[in-house]
């Protein structure tokens, strides 16, 4: 496994970030989930990526369908 110096300084930066806070803040932030926003993932799909996984997917129904007739 190679591991870049990019990547050594963005877990070193977020460990900074994150020695930073209190720990009453995350005490705090575990009580009350309620106040937590909850976070959407938002995948958007090209019309061409849609298209080939239609095409994929119709093939494999396709070949499901003439292995079950053999």
């Amino acid at each position: 496994m190679t591991i870049f110096p990019f990547q050594i300084n963005e877990v070193v930066q977020l460990y900074n970030k994150v020695s930073k806070i209190k720990p009453s803040v995350l005490e705090q932030d575990r009580k009350e989930p309620q106040d937590i926003k909850e976070l959407q993932d938002l995948v958007n799909i090209s019309a061409e990526a849609k298209r080939k996984q239609i095409l994929d997917q119709t093939k494999r129904e396709v070949l499901e369908r003439i292995r079950e007739i053999k």
